[in-house]
Order: C-alpha cells, then structure tokens, then sequence
C-alpha cells in the first residue's frame, strides 16, 4: 500500500480558541499559543479546497504551504575537511 501524498499547511490565527474546528480539514501536527499558528496536514488532493475553505473563516488570518515536500531528503557522503583541502592544494 503505497503513502498517501500530504501537504502542511500553516495556518496563521487570530485567536487559538477555534482549534477544535482546524481538526475537521486535517491533522493538526502542531499549535503554537503564543505566535497564534497552527500547522495542518491534509490530503495532497484535498489542498486546493481545504486552503479556499479555511481563508473563509473568520478566525484565520492567513495561511502559508509549507515547503517540506521540495526539500532534498537524501543525503550523499560528504568529502572531509582533509579531502577538500588536498584539492585546493592539488589544484
């Protein structure tokens, strides 16, 4: 069974009050009280209507993807200090 494709979404709020109706569009990962954000994964294709659902509601300011999914996540061997600088002194 291969991974469903999600997409985070955080969600900047006015006030942290109206948690409870964030968890109806996806899984809320994280909430910050303090800074008033939330971040939200749902379904890849589910982005598109769950974003033009949320900046509706009068609770939400604004809301920014995350870019997690663009990153590079596999890792190549490095070369060592020592490998670097015998290349600059080869060269």
């Amino acid at each position: 069974m291969p991974m469903q494709k999600r997409d985070g979404l955080i969600v900047w709020l006015s006030t942290t009050k109206y948690l409870r109706i964030l968890r109806r569009f996806g899984y809320v990962h994280y909430v910050s009280k303090r800074m008033k954000y939330a971040v939200l994964y749902c379904n890849g294709e589910e982005t598109e209507s769950v974003v033009s659902r949320l900046a509706k509601m009068k609770f939400v300011k604004s809301i920014d993807y995350s870019y997690l999914q663009e990153l590079k996540t596999s890792y190549e061997k490095g070369k060592t200090n020592r490998e670097k600088k015998d290349e600059i002194v080869a060269q």
